[in-house]
């Protein structure tokens, strides 16, 4: 298990998100700033009760994008796509990103959790949460 922000009792500022994020700042800045900007979600913390620590929620309206889940030096993006739109876009992806689809827990409903670990796995998760937004 990865080190999360588990306390339900103090809700984080987006401050300290960033600061438990650590080095993976940088990337978590590029992919915040394609949510807010080139899909218009809006974002705000909630506390995921299945995984038991704080997020970032995405939404269009109230349309679901994905929530990332910040980790010590990292974090998950969690997003839910169709059958039909994991198979078109899943020829395109790098082996990373179809590792992390055929590996997510909750798959057979669609729920797909991403780890974002360096600069290469932006692009794909860019085109699955476009795909989000658009379905």
């Amino acid at each position: 298990m990865y080190e999360r922000l588990i306390n339900k009792n103090e809700m984080p500022t987006i401050e300290e998100f960033l600061v438990h994020i650590g080095k993976g700042k940088e990337l978590f800045d590029s992919i915040d700033a394609f949510l807010i900007n080139e899909i218009n979600s809006s974002k705000m913390i909630k506390f995921d009760a299945h995984s038991r620590c704080w997020k970032m929620s995405y939404h269009i309206k109230r349309k679901y994008i994905c929530d990332i889940i910040t980790e010590k030096d990292a974090f998950t993006i969690v997003t839910r796509l169709s059958e039909e739109s994991i198979r078109n876009v899943y020829d395109g992806l790098l082996p990373y990103a179809k590792e992390c689809i055929d590996n997510s827990p909750f798959r057979h409903r669609g729920w797909i959790e991403y780890r974002v670990l360096s600069a290469l796995h932006l692009e794909d998760i860019k085109t699955m949460l476009q795909i989000r937004a658009n379905d």
